[in-house]
């Protein structure tokens, strides 16, 4: 009768599906079990208690969408985004950040009036109230602003406020002061079209608010006002049904969004308990051509008018569309209340009548004027700037002829001095072109819309030349989002857009040469187009046929537009869900929904080719489709994986040390959603998790946490108190009428044999002396059984020949044997009662390490003997390697 002693010097391998057990030549199935619940595999070879769920806040505000935001590692604080039904919360270290009550206010915030308001624009713009905006409209030359002092009483100094900023069309600039034009109470502040929440703490009982533009159109502004007291909630276009849609990255303190059913979003930090959300806006493209049969003419030079077509063209839903007119002619018009000041300039070439142009200067005023002459730069930019003639008194107009043939000059006005008055200015020129740009506003008639111009127009002529930018209601929107190479990429479609690299809102196409902005397709051949993008080493993009590998052409040039060369990385196609990044390695979800692939550099190579993460496990998902992903990279590299069916999924990732391991993760509730954040020393894992009807955020407990110290989160939905002296009651009522396990400053009150049941959400304990740790919560069990044991057969394998395990020694460390239970099935489990030298277990005794005489386990033959181990919580556990005395018959 064979006997053998068979390690198992790692734990790591994770479960493995049935159909793999039996490949007993694969060395890494002596590493792995049948199965693995609630038991963590790492990376170093050890398998431990999963830590536990510490309960964040109750977040039942129906579907919600956890957004990660990360600081660096050492940085204290924990943000959390939250969205819900057209809503946005911000948790800020497991509280949600919320405004105090105080008195002050602002006069007239809902602009319903402007008396409050002082108009302190300059001279030709203006601020003023019309249609329960705050309308302020900017000149080439004029700022317009809105200003109001603001009394602060002596109870509300020194309280954070929150200023609440809703801009209906922007940007604008917002700040406080001590003083009229100051900003040291609230830096200055640039808010673009959205909902903005600024604090700021007031220190006097008098401060100064003033908001502004400084470009040449209007700006509205539906609301500014003092925050109510209570949670901080923002306005978001994600009803309930598009909670799942968008996509997000991180620069810096900016999430950018996308989503196909909405123009891209920008959430913005501006410190811990500032925060807002906007329209990501581009004024200079990204631009396709139009077809040449319409002729568009606009109103205005520059600030806001009309865009008439010359057929019915424009469609309601073109709305934020950018037009981009090629236009013959230059007309500049300029008048300036200030000085010194610039205005823009006409382009003249060409010989003799060519370069005819006229120029006039009116108006009633007092000060002087100046005409500047400049030579191209040899960049097509005006080089230095000379003075061709001063006028202290209007002039013309005036023809003028400039002498110099074939030589590309620039003429500009200029305000040198300024007394009173407004100095009109014009340059009219019949030759060269321009190009002027412009935002649609509102929709008239399909002849006729409201535009703004950001670029200004140098003609009010028809032309049948201009382009179009090819994102709006009607276009469709950008659907994947990446940061990679100084790029910010969109993928709409088939088609990528690249910005003009560290500049994230240009996509000018004038920019050449390798910076110019990318606008590429990836011959992806799928209607529904780009679902994901991930930069790796190069800049991949998931569609639901094929994983794209985008190329330069050689390994250490970056991407351009010239330099672009997609190629099938993978045809297994994915599924409609964000992708990760594991270092180089990209992780998705297969097409199916229920299995997970990486995406691996070739070496020598670096083309990426897909690795089935889920081929020794098949059925590991058991049919229910992935729903949320999420990487946490300390202490171990773990993606999470929620089910719909409500369980959750953990991959101990790091293929360089040959560790693809699986683990289930179960909850007395159901998983809805996982987010992962950089932490100071762990990483930060949250969970949407649903218990008893009522949707909570919950936080993975740190590894450091779940070894049996004074504090000890192996517990579920757990909170954590540090006693005052005699107390008795701990309030837990998000688990009232449940079960619970009470851990006190290193041991177990109540554990699963005795546990407490909470009741009008207390827990009572005995009188518990100053500074004790207590942890409530849920309990949980880990299970964990061997693969097929076939060892110690005479002949050949001893699969299908009877075999028992008879002994078992364990290597443990940071371990309490009270949870713990063996056996060779789970349904004859037994307790281990003495240690070596059949020394008995005391209660509570943590093992730093263990590792005691063999001790038996069953005496059952059978030709599928197996291990099984069942720990308990709150009780700690780790096993670093288990020796097993199998005999075989046969």
């Amino acid at each position: 009768m064979p006997r053998v002693s068979a390690p198992v010097y790692a734990l790591n391998g994770g479960e493995v599906g049935e159909e793999a057990l039996s490949r007993l030549d694969l060395e890494r199935l002596q590493f792995a079990s049948a199965l693995s619940l609630n038991i963590l595999p790492r990376v170093v070879g050890s398998m431990t208690l999963r830590p536990g769920l510490e309960h964040i806040a109750d977040i039942n505000l129906g579907d919600v969408r956890l957004l990660e935001y990360s600081f660096a590692g050492s940085n204290a604080s924990m943000l959390v985004p939250i969205l819900s039904n057209n809503e946005m919360r911000v948790l800020k270290d497991n509280a949600f950040v919320s405004r105090v009550t105080v008195a002050t206010s602002i006069t007239n915030g809902d602009f319903n009036s402007f008396a409050g308001w002082t108009n302190a624009s300059a001279a030709g713009a203006s601020a003023n109230v019309a249609g329960g905006n705050l309308v302020l409209t900017g000149t080439t030359q004029g700022r317009a602003a809105a200003r109001q002092t603001v009394t602060v009483s002596g109870g509300d100094q020194g309280k954070e406020h929150g200023l609440r900023v809703e801009v209906v069309r922007g940007p604008v600039w917002v700040h406080i002061g001590t003083s009229a034009g100051a900003s040291d109470v609230l830096a200055l502040s640039i808010l673009d079209d959205g909902d903005h929440s600024i604090a700021f703490t007031p220190t006097t009982a008098s401060i100064y608010l003033e908001i502004y533009t400084d470009k040449a159109r209007q700006a509205l502004v539906a609301r500014c006002q003092i925050d109510a007291p209570g949670t901080l909630v923002l306005s978001t276009p994600w009803a309930t049904a598009d909670l799942a849609a968008p996509r997000h990255k991180q620069n810096i303190d900016v999430l950018y969004l996308a989503s196909r059913q909405f123009q891209q979003r920008e959430i913005q930090r501006r410190g811990d308990t500032s925060w807002g959300i906007q329209r990501y806006k581009v004024d200079d493209g990204p631009f396709v051509a139009s077809d040449g049969t319409v002729a568009l003419t606009p109103s205005v030079y520059t600030g806001n008018g009309i865009l008439t077509a010359s057929r019915p063209f424009f469609e309601a839903s073109m709305v934020g569309r950018l037009f981009r007119l090629f236009q013959s002619g230059q007309t500049v018009q300029e008048s300036f209340t200030a000085a010194p000041a610039n205005g823009a300039s006409i382009r003249v070439s060409g010989v003799n009548a060519a370069r005819d142009f006229t120029f006039q200067v009116s108006g009633s005023w007092v000060g002087s004027v100046r005409l500047e002459v400049a030579t191209d730069d040899g960049s097509g930019n005006p080089g230095a700037w000379s003075t061709h003639s001063t006028y202290t008194a209007n002039t013309g107009p005036t023809n003028y002829r400039d002498p110099d043939n074939n030589v590309v000059k620039f003429f500009r006005f200029v305000a040198v001095t300024f007394t009173s008055g407004t100095i009109d200015t014009a340059l009219i020129y019949t030759g060269g072109s321009q190009v002027g740009v412009a935002r649609m506003t509102a929709y008239s008639s399909g002849t006729a819309v409201s535009i703004e111009v950001l670029s200004r127009f140098y003609s009010l002529s028809p032309t049948f030349e201009w382009d179009f930018s090819t994102w709006s209601d009607f276009d469709g929107w950008p659907w994947g989002i990446e940061a990679f190479g100084g790029r910010l990429y969109w993928g709409k479609g088939d088609f990528v857009h690249g910005s003009v690299p560290d500049a994230f809102h240009s996509f000018d196409d004038n920019v050449e040469g390798d910076s110019a902005p990318i606008f590429r397709s990836i011959g992806a051949s799928t209607d529904r187009g780009i679902l994901w993008l991930l930069g790796l080493q190069r800049l991949i993009a998931g569609t639901d046929n094929s994983e794209i590998s985008i190329k330069s052409s050689s390994f250490d040039e970056p991407l351009t537009a010239s330099s672009w060369f997609p190629v099938d990385g993978s045809t297994q196609g994915s599924y409609d869900l964000r992708a990760v990044k594991c270092d180089k390695d990209g992780i998705f979800v297969q097409s199916t929904g229920l299995s997970v692939f990486a995406l691996i550099a070739e070496q020598g190579t670096l083309d990426y080719s897909a690795m089935d993460l889920t081929e020794m496990h098949e059925d590991i998902c058991g049919g229910s489709a992935i729903v949320s992903v999420a990487v946490q990279r300390q202490p171990d590299t773990v993606v999470w994986f929620i089910l719909e069916n409500g369980e959750a999924r953990a991959l101990t990732y790091r293929p360089s040390q040959k560790v693809i391991a699986w683990s289930r993760m179960v909850t007395d509730g159901l998983f809805k959603q996982v987010i992962a954040c950089r932490g100071k020393g762990q990483d930060n894992v949250y969970f949407a998790i649903v218990r008893n009807g009522t949707q909570r955020l919950e936080r993975l407990a740190d590894l450091k946490d779940c070894r049996g110290g004074k504090t000890n989160c192996l517990a579920d939905g757990f909170k954590r108190f540090t006693a005052t002296a005699g107390q008795t009651s701990f309030a837990v009522p998000h688990l009232n009428g449940k079960g619970v396990t009470v851990w006190v400053d290193g041991a177990a009150l109540h554990d699963q044999d005795g546990l407490y049941t909470v009741t009008g959400g207390q827990v009572v304990l005995p009188a518990q002396a100053a500074g004790r740790s207590v942890v409530i919560g849920l309990p949980y069990v880990g299970r964990w059984q061997s693969t097929k044991l076939a060892y110690g057969a005479a002949n050949g394998t001893a699969l299908f020949k009877k075999k028992r395990v008879s002994q078992l020694g364990m290597y443990l460390v940071k371990t309490m044997l009270d949870g713990l239970r063996v056996g060779n099935a789970f349904d004859s489990l037994r307790r281990l009662t003495v240690t070596k030298d059949d020394k008995p277990i005391a209660a509570n005794t943590l093992y730093s390490s263990f590792d005691a005489d063999m001790m038996s386990v069953a005496s059952d033959w059978n030709t599928d003997s197996r291990l099984c181990l069942e720990q308990r919580s709150p009780y700690p556990f780790t096993a670093g390697s288990l020796v097993m005395d199998v005999k075989t018959n046969g």
